[in-house]
Formats: structure tokens, C-alpha cells, sequence
């Protein structure tokens, strides 16, 4: 059967069910109502009958309070409302009432059901109560004593027919329900067993389609018939389907895993450069913190250059272009994009280069620094060893002078080579260090007694008082090293008959909270500017590269001491002496 033709079917079945359940909801629900009102027409009539021979019996009625309370006890016992009127048509009393709204309360005599039943006997209707805001059903027999007449009315909310209306309506929307319900498995178990084998085959069809994985279920062949013989063409095209998929499969997985084990940042772009794919490096390399997918490249990185590429990748003389880029200040990126002329689009492939680039940079600022200190020496010991050669070797004034010079510069040689040999050692990793507690005062004393020569030289005067009781956590020989590089600094840079001092004491680091040692070493030389003061850190770095060379230093004894500072968790910079000069500050953990 036809599916649309089916589900008209259903549709046609489903109003006529839904139609007739509704007249007949309605039809029940108004004849329940008419018994209803009946059943309380009578129990109200019996009801007021009740309080009316309760009133022409009961002594002392005349007393407003007794009248109350009689009405009261009687809605209490019957469950609905009692109101005594007098002939008058005041309000005498009202079991929904207290004495003193009954007392504001407005005449009755122009009620309809206290008209009716002073005039005939009986008395009913139906209206919107004013004191209890509600539709209420009333029903109204007089009453005779020999003080007094008037009226006992019953009266019962209508809200109490309308909850029974409702209830029904649930109930045969209920009914209703369960019968469109077993309408439907009953339709539904006879067009699955009529189509079972057509469904089967719609549903294979969708997973195709849809999912594009392995099928592993098959149609059973049970007729040769034209529905079997679909069901076997429909396996055959699975099975073949089912081999393309499983291939595909494995080349696309295996090109996942390549281009996420790449270091290189790969977008593949469509002919209008939006972005279809990007690996892992590239949302590394671009900062991006969700898929680029569907975006346009110049979205994603606002470079010209890169525009530029792009635009010289797409004119059809250029299959592949390759360049630099400058993503960022500090970023230098090697860009190499190429067509794809079977779609139109582009593969660009991107490596973050500056690495490299600040590596060879440093290689050739290294390699012109070693040269430049290196040919100084050099040439010294060259020169003067020529001219000794040429006989000046015998004379007994200028000789000695020639060989002092050699050695002066092969002496100077050698401690290049040496600090070039530790700093080496230090970035490398491989210059061991034995971490453990070292006094500050001794290894300052070391210090200072393994340059006291060459201060005296200068006529200055070092100064140390250091409490004995500081100790860090170093290592002693790397600690040694570091306050004889600096304190030789400060030496060096002091004019004679100037001032060296060195001072201590502990404190707490901003960051973690942990004590730590402060080693001040403060000279009162000519100082250094601001902008010196970045790089005074770096080898080979001369605020006055004449006067250091002057001086006998290599370059590197400040680059030595940042390293081993680092090396010893421990932070070391420069600042301004308030006095005039310069102070070294180097912040090395205290030992407990």
C-alpha cells in the first residue's frame, strides 16, 4: 500500500475517532449536567425543608444570635448553605456569614427565589452570588411561628456541577486516547506485517545514506517476487557500498593522523578562502580557540602579506608560492601555499619560524662577537711576537715589554675561552650544581679576599658586614663565582679612592611568600643609563666596550652570573645607587 495513501487513511480514521468522541463527550456532559442540577434540586428542596421545620420548632428564634447559630449548626450538618430571612427580607441568618457581615448585608426581599417562595410556596434560581462570589444554585421554602415568618433558603455552588463536568470530560478524553491508541496498534501490526520487508529495505537505505558506516545487516530473501528480487539487488548494492565506506574509512583516518602528528599548521581553503579543514598546529600557530571552519582566511589572520600570497597562489602562473610572514611582533612564519586544480581551492601550509630565525641571529651576533674578541688578542700577540722575531728580543728595555704583552693577551685569551667553555656548560645544562645551605658572609669574605690585590691597586675600600647567621640555598663554587664576577665588576668600574660595599638580608618574594636572601653588591662608579640596563645581562654586551677591553673583560662575566642565578632558582638585576654608581641585586632562596 501507498504510504500516502496510508497515512490518509490513518488521518480520515483518526477524525472520525476524534469527531464522534467529542459529540459524544459533549452529549454526556450535558445530559450528566440536567441530572445533576435535578439530584441537587431535590436534595436542596429536602434540605430547606429540613431547616424550615428545624426554625418553626426550635424555641427562642426570635434572638438574631440564635437564628445564626441554628443556620450554622444546619450548613454545618448538611453541607450546604443556609440562609433564614425574615419576612421583611432582612437578614436574619446565614451559615456563611458572621453576625456582622450579616448585619451589612443588603435586603433579600427582591430575590427572586424569596419572592417565589413568600407568593407560591416554593422558590428557586440560579445567579451569581454577591456575598461569596460565585454562581450558586438556590432553593427557598417559607417558614410560620407565631412571632415571626419568613423564608429558609439552601443553596449549593455551582462550581461543584462544573468539577463533576470536568472529570467527565477527562474521562472520555481518556477514552478517547485509548481508543485512537489501539486504533493505531492495530493499523500499525497490520502494515508492519504487510510491509515488513519494504521498511526493512527503507531503513538500510536511510543508514546508508545517512551514516555512511558498515551495514552489517541484510535484507532476507524469502520470495522470488519483485519485492525479493529488490531485496537482493538492495544487498548486493550494500555489500559493494560497504567496501567503498570501509576504504575510504581507513585513508581518511590515516590522513587524520598525519596532518594531527604535523608540526607544520595546514588549512585547506575553498575557491572563495574560506577555511574546510585545519589541523591541530594550526589553531596552535593562529591562537584560535574554536574550529575556523566555514570562516574566511583574512578573518581568521589580518596579514597583508599573507593577502598577498593568496592572491599570487590563485593567478593560474603560479601553482605554489612560497614566503615569509610576520604574524606577529615577535612571530616569523614560513608560508607555502598550493592550488588544488581539481576543486579550485588551496593548501596552505604554515611553520612558525621564529624560533629559528632568534637561533640564527644568535649564531651570527656569536659568531661576530667571538671574532671581534677574539682578533684584538690575537693580533697583539702576532705583532709583538713578529717584532721579537726581528730581533727586538735582545734588546733589554723593549723585549720584555713585547713578551708582557703576550702574555697579557694570551692570559686574556685564555680566560675568554674559559668563560666561554662555562657558559656553555651552563646553557647546556651540564655544569652540575650541588644545591645545599652556604653561609653568605663566608662566601662574600672569599670573595672579597681573592680581589683585594686589585682593589688596593685602585686604593678602594670594600666593605662587608654580613650577619653570619644568612645562609642560601646554592651552590657553593656557582656562589663563589657569582659574587667574585660582580664584586670584580663593581672593582673595575669604581674610580680610585672610591667605595665597594656589599650587604645582606633576608625578606619575603611577592609571589610565592617564601623567604629568600638579597645580596646587594653597591659601587659609587659612573652608574648605568636606563636603556643599558636590559642587555647589561647579555654576552658581549658593553656599555663602554672601549674601556672594558681597557679593563682586561671578556664580556661575558655578567652573562655567566644571570645563568647561574637562573640555574639556582634565583633572580639577579641592576638599579641605581641613591648614592651614585650602580647596586647588583642577586635573590637566592633562604635556607630554613
Amino acid at each position: 500500500m501507498n504510504a500516502g495513501v496510508r497515512l490518509k487513511l490513518f488521518a480520515i480514521s483518526l477524525a472520525l475517532v476524534v469527531g464522534v468522541g467529542l459529540v459524544s463527550g459533549l452529549y454526556l456532559e450535558r445530559q450528566l449536567r440536567d441530572w445533576l442540577l435535578d439530584r441537587i434540586e431535590l436534595e436542596l428542596l429536602g434540605q430547606a425543608r429540613l431547616a424550615r421545620d428545624l426554625v418553626e420548632t426550635a424555641p427562642g428564634v426570635s434572638d438574631g444570635a440564635v437564628v445564626d447559630t441554628l443556620a450554622d449548626r444546619m450548613g454545618k450538618s448538611t453541607g450546604v448553605r443556609i440562609t433564614i430571612v425574615g419576612g421583611d427580607g432582612k437578614l436574619l441568618g446565614d451559615s456563611g456569614l458572621t453576625l456582622s457581615e450579616i448585619a451589612r448585608a443588603e435586603n433579600h426581599a427582591e430575590r427572586p427565589e424569596v419572592r417565589q417562595a413568600l407568593t407560591q410556596g416554593q422558590g428557586e434560581a440560579t445567579r451569581y452570588s454577591v456575598s461569596v462570589h460565585t454562581d450558586m444554585f438556590y432553593m427557598a421554602v417559607p417558614f410560620q411561628r407565631a412571632e415571626m415568618h419568613g423564608v429558609v433558603r439552601a443553596a449549593m455552588a455551582l462550581s461543584d456541577v462544573d468539577s463533576v463536568a470536568a472529570r467527565l470530560r477527562l474521562v472520555v478524553f481518556v477514552a478517547g486516547l485509548l481508543g485512537l491508541g489501539l486504533a493505531v496498534c492495530i493499523s500499525g501490526i497490520a502494515s508492519h506485517l504487510a510491509l515488513r520487508p519494504l521498511r526493512s529495505l527503507v531503513r538500510n537505505a536511510r543508514l546508508v545514506t545517512s551514516s555512511g558506516e558498515s551495514i552489517t545487516t541484510r535484507l532476507p530473501v524469502s520470495s522470488n517476487d519483485e519485492l525479493g528480487r529488490l531485496a537482493g539487488s538492495f544487498n548486493e548494492l550494500v555489500d559493494e557500498l560497504d567496501q567503498t565506506l570501509s576504504s575510504l574509512a581507513g585513508e581518511r583516518d590515516r590522513l587524520e593522523t598525519i596532518l594531527g602528528g604535523m608540526t607544520e599548521a595546514l588549512l585547506a581553503l575553498d575557491p572563495n578562502d574560506r577555511v574546510t579543514h585545519a589541523n591541530q598546529a594550526a589553531l596552535d600557530l593562529l591562537s584560535l580557540a574554536e574550529s575556523p571552519i566555514g570562516h574566511l582566511l583574512v578573518e581568521l589572520v589580518r596579514v597583508p602579506a599573507l593577502g598577498e600570497l593568496m592572491a599570487r597562489v590563485h593567478d593560474a602562473s603560479a601553482a605554489v608560492v612560497e614566503s615569509e610572514l610576520s604574524l606577529a611582533p615577535t612571530q616569523t612564519v614560513l608560508a607555502r601555499a598550493a592550488s588544488i586544480k581539481s576543486t579550485g581551492g588551496t593548501i596552505l601550509v604554515m611553520l612558525d619560524i621564529s624560533e629559528m630565525r632568534r637561533l640564527e641571529k644568535v649564531r651570527r651576533d656569536f659568531v661576530a662577537n667571538v671574532s671581534h674578541e677574539l682578533r684584538t688578542p690575537v693580533s697583539v700577540i702576532q705583532a709583538n711576537a713578529e717584532t721579537l722575531l726581528d730581533g727586538a728580543l735582545s734588546h733589554p728595555t723593549r723585549g720584555p715589554e713585547f713578551l708582557n704583552a703576550i702574555l697579557r693577551n694570551a692570559q686574556r685569551l685564555s680566560r675568554l675561552v674559559s668563560d666561554l667553555l662555562d657558559l656553555s656548560r651552563i646553557e647546556s645544562g651540564h655544569f652540575s650544581l650541588e644545591i645545599q645551605p652556604t653561609a653568605v658572609s663566608a662566601a662574600v669574605q672569599r670573595a672579597v679576599e681573592s680581589i683585594r690585590g686589585l682593589a688596593q691597586r685602585k686604593r678602594l675600600t670594600v666593605a662587608a658586614n654580613i650577619s653570619s647567621e644568612l645562609s642560601v640555598l646554592a651552590d657553593s663554587t656557582a656562589f663563589d663565582q657569582v659574587l667574585t664576577n660582580l664584586i670584580v665588576n663593581a672593582v673595575k668600574y669604581t674610580p680610585e679612592d672610591g667605595h665597594v660595599e656589599i650587604r645582606a638580608d633576608r625578606a619575603r618574594a611577592e609571589a610565592a611568600g617564601a623567604a629568600v636572601i638579597h645580596i646587594d653588591v653597591c659601587d659609587d662608579g659612573s652608574g648605568i643609563e636606563p636603556r643599558h640596563r636590559l642587555r647589561i645581562f647579555e654576552r658581549f654586551y658593553r656599555v663602554d666596550p672601549g674601556r672594558s677591553r681597557e679593563m682586561g673583560g671578556t664580556g661575558l662575566g655578567l652573562s655567566i652570573v644571570k645563568h647561574l642565578v637562573g640555574a639556582m632558582h634565583g633572580e639577579v638585576g641592576v638599579s641605581d645607587n641613591p648614592t651614585g654608581g650602580s647596586v647588583f641585586r642577586v635573590t637566592l632562596p633562604a635556607a630554613s
